[in-house]
């Protein structure tokens, strides 16, 4: 994850020059837990390097951003029925 995020700011540093600040909303999945410490180490490693403060911004387990079917509900109109 790490390498990719270096990639993209390397690519869209020229226009983003006056960017001083990145927030990172991760999913706390298992390849960018904040238990990992080589994923921290990485992550540090990338702010010193770019210069930028980077926040993690972790969602919690089972967050409905992540759950289809909660958006397939949240898109249905329900009526009320008469018996």
């Amino acid at each position: 994850m790490v390498d990719g995020l270096l990639l993209w700011w390397q690519h869209r540093k020229p226009e983003l020059a006056e960017i001083k600040h990145l927030v990172i909303n991760l999913d706390n999945g298992p390849e960018c837990n904040g238990r990992r410490s080589q994923f921290l180490l990485r992550m540090t490693e990338f702010a010193d390097l770019t210069g930028l403060s980077v926040r993690l911004v972790y969602y919690p387990p089972y967050h409905s951003k992540y759950n289809a079917i909660e958006r397939y509900w949240a898109g249905v109109p329900f009526q009320r029925s008469r018996v």
